[in-house]
């Protein structure tokens, strides 16, 4: 009798043990992307790793790193996201530099120079729950208009610059596997309504954060304190192919950079 109950406890036992790893294999199939951009004037390290750490990312996507941040950033997020790769164009522009810290050792990584534009983009192939992956870390050209210029001028400057997304924007998707799990995300410096965000729904792709909030476009992702009215917009994304779902995504706002953390929870879509 006894040892009938000792068997009935550690098959009770078993039963509750096998539910719960079944139920944190669930969780773990979930995974968390992360974009930031840090400005590269930004000295406000605390800041960042404040919102970094809020987010727990297991891939993070940075723009607007410099070599003297990335040597820091990675010393720092060693322990949590031990794989750090930094690329970028040898051109003029301090901010045209990419970073990408992840908890996944990348399958195969690439910086593509500017074609078009000033920055070009990093594209990385991870294995994530025994799939490909391919994550786009991207920065489009921002909007130059001029200081004290007219609403026409305004008007011009962001067609110009419309112009110029749309160019940056097909040669991203030129270069993407359709067949592949992805996801593009960074500064886009565009509206939900411009050329860039717009250019890639069309092409199946889901606005992460939009997809489950419907006041999307009133969670700013930048900000800057312009005179006599700040500007505020939300112009960083997370866009993923049909391969995955979101199941949550939040702005952690932070000082120090003049735009927010944005991060996506996903799960690879039934």
């Amino acid at each position: 009798m006894q040892s009938n109950i000792v068997t009935l406890v550690i098959s009770c036992l078993l039963t509750i043990g096998a539910q719960t790893i079944g139920a944190n294999q669930s969780v773990a199939q979930n995974f968390r992307l992360a974009t930031y951009n840090v400005n590269f004037a930004n000295t406000r390290g605390d800041q960042v790793l404040e919102a970094i750490d809020k987010a727990r990312p297991d891939v993070l996507c940075l723009q607007e790193t410099t070599i003297q941040s990335e040597g820091w950033l990675q010393k720092q997020l060693t322990t949590s996201l031990p794989d750090f790769r930094s690329a970028g164009h040898n051109g003029k522009y301090y901010a045209e530099r990419f970073s990408m810290a992840s908890k996944f050792v990348p399958r195969e990584i690439k910086y593509s120079p500017p074609e078009a534009g000033l920055f070009g983009f990093c594209t990385a192939t991870y294995v994530i729950n025994n799939r490909d992956v391919q994550i786009l870390n991207v920065h489009l050209t921002p909007f130059g208009i001029p200081r004290g210029a007219g609403i026409v001028d305004a008007m011009h400057a962001i067609s110009a610059t419309e112009e110029q997304h749309q160019k940056e924007i097909d040669i991203i998707l030129t270069s993407i596997d359709p067949k592949i799990p992805t996801l593009i995300c960074g500064d886009f410096n565009s509206l939900s309504s411009f050329n860039a965000p717009k250019k890639l729904i069309e092409h199946g792709f889901i606005d992460s954060f939009a997809s489950v909030h419907k006041d999307a476009d009133q969670h700013v992702t930048w900000n800057w304190p312009s005179r006599p009215i700040p500007l505020k917009f939300r112009i960083d994304y997370i866009f993923h192919s049909s391969h995955f779902e979101t199941v949550e995504s939040v702005v952690v706002e932070r000082k120090g950079s003049d735009h927010f953390l944005l991060v996506s929870e996903l799960k690879f879509a039934e």
